[in-house]
Order: C-alpha cells, then structure tokens, then sequence
C-alpha cells in the first residue's frame, strides 16, 4: 500500500450486525490512499470476529478494554500513519466520491488544519434523509450555537488529532465530540464543504437513543468543565456568549429530566442555567421543558 493520506479511524462495541457494511463503504472508495483503524472497544459479541474475515491489508484491528469512544478514537488517532484523520462511528455509511471529495478540498484549501464535509440520514430502508438547513462555509461561529455535525465528516490534520482529543473520560458518553471542534474552532478556520458524501444510519440500536438522563447530565457536566478552563474558548466566544450556551445545555438535560418524570432534577436544572444566563428564557428548550413538568404534575 502506498503510504496513506487519510487515516479512517472506526471504534466499535458490540456491533457484528452493523460494522461490516460501514466497512464495506470505506473500502469501495475510488480514492485509494487510505488506511482504515478498527479500534475494538471490549465487545462481547463476535465483532473482532467479524472484522478479521474481511481480508483487505488497509484494514488494522486494534483490540482494549471497554474505555467509552471518546478513548478509542484517541488510541486510533495514534495508531495513525496518513496526513489526515478521519473517524467514523460503526454504523456510518460514506459514500464512493466520500475521500476523493476530502482530498480536492484538502488540496484546494491548501492542507488546512480541520475540515468538514456534509453528510445526510438514511433510515434502515436506505431512504435518504436531508439534514435541514445549508450549513455556512466557515463554521467557527455556527458551532457555538448549534451542536450539529457529528464525527463523520470531519478531517483533522493528524498532529491537530493527537494535540487535542476527545474527552476520554467513561463518563463523556456525548458531546466528547463537540469539545473538540469547539477547541479547534476558537485555535484554527473550520471550514465546512456544502457536498453530501456520507449518511448517519437511524436506527433503533444507536447508542444516542439511550437516554439516561443522569449520564447526560455526567457527560455534560464534563464538557463544561473542560471548556471553561479553556481561556481560547472564553476569550474567542466572550463570556457572556459561552455563559449562554452552558444554559442551553442545561435546559437541553433538564427535558430529558422532565420526559422521565424526575421533576425536580428538571427544574433544578432549568435554575441552574439561569445562573448561567437570563436569556435562557427565550429559549424555546426552556419553556418545552417547564411545560413537560407541569403535564406531568397533573398526569
């Protein structure tokens, strides 16, 4: 193989149903500079198994103890020998022109150090899925407001990868992606390329779809604190800009609060980001989830 321009780095857990047609995207690329980096997070099931029977060189398999994927994308990231990285989640689907479109915006961008490439949902039928709303072509500010894109699509530089990683504590179970293009949106130009090349697969079994709302409050909770120890973070956003959006969180955690019937933590919650910042009450979030609390006072 020559030596690969884009390392595609794939945590999985417990996914021998879903990983071989992820995997099967990756290699039916007609751009061929790749490697691809299965990181196998502890599964219990025949995932390693399912793996090894693709017989392809560019594919390496990794095997840890259960760590959460915030860690298995770090330790692919180091297993890394391509120019960029790359990390996909075990049920995504690229399509061909995925990598070649990545390598012509590389090119045309001269090498940056983060890009982003749009993708869609697709249901389990195979119907496409359009993500709503045109996302700008410089997505340093956007992000701030809106928490959207995922890990697919999103290329870093490999020394970009390896100086800032994912939250890797078991805890960080979502948003550890999110603390990382917010920590390289306020270091470097985000660049985002308006041409779909992926798909998020929506189905019953996504690990998003779990929503204990004491483990998002968890995860949140850390998110916060690592951004506000980061004084590029502050300094780029403003504090009163980043006050905002830790609210916003909270509220976001407060509904799943209320959806689950524990009021309480749901209005303690909604307290706690008024702390944060009065605007939160013309957040439509804010007012969804004080209304969930009351129908469930009387239901």
């Amino acid at each position: 193989m020559t030596s690969p321009y884009f390392s595609i780095v794939i945590p999985v857990f417990n996914r021998s149903r879903l990983i071989t047609r992820t995997l099967r995207s990756v290699l039916d690329q007609t751009f061929s500079a790749f490697e691809v980096i299965v990181v196998d997070d502890g599964s219990t099931d025949d995932t390693v198994k399912v793996v090894s029977q693709i017989k392809d060189r560019r594919i390496q398999i990794y095997s840890k103890e259960n760590e959460e994927r915030g860690a298995s994308r770090n330790f692919g990231a180091s297993k890394a020998k391509g120019i960029y990285i790359n990390f996909l989640d075990s049920d995504d689907i690229i399509y061909p022109h995925y990598l070649q479109t990545a390598f012509d915006a590389s090119k045309r961008l001269n090498e940056p150090e983060v890009f982003h490439i749009d993708y869609e949902f697709m249901d389990t039928q195979g119907s496409r899925i359009p993500r709503g709303s045109p996302l700008p072509e410089v997505l340093n500010d956007h992000l701030l407001n809106n928490s959207e894109i995922s890990v697919l699509g999103v290329f870093l530089k490999k020394e970009i990868a390896l100086k800032h990683q994912f939250l890797s504590h078991r805890s960080a179970i979502v948003a550890e992606d999110l603390y990382v293009w917010l920590t390289l949106a306020t270091r470097y130009r985000f660049h985002h390329i308006p041409k779909v090349a992926a798909a998020i697969v929506i189905h019953d079994d996504r690990s998003l779809n779990n929503r204990n709302p004491f483990k998002f409050l968890k995860s949140i909770l850390l998110l916060k604190k690592a951004l506000a120890a980061d004084k590029f973070f502050i300094t780029f956003y403003s504090r009163h800009r980043t006050n905002y959006f830790f609210s916003r969180f909270f509220a976001q955690v407060a509904l799943i609060f209320a959806e689950e019937r524990k009021l309480r933590w749901a209005l303690r919650l909604l307290k706690e980001g008024l702390v944060y910042s009065k605007r939160l009450v013309f957040y439509k979030t804010f007012w969804s989830t004080l209304r969930r609390v009351i129908i469930n006072l009387f239901t």
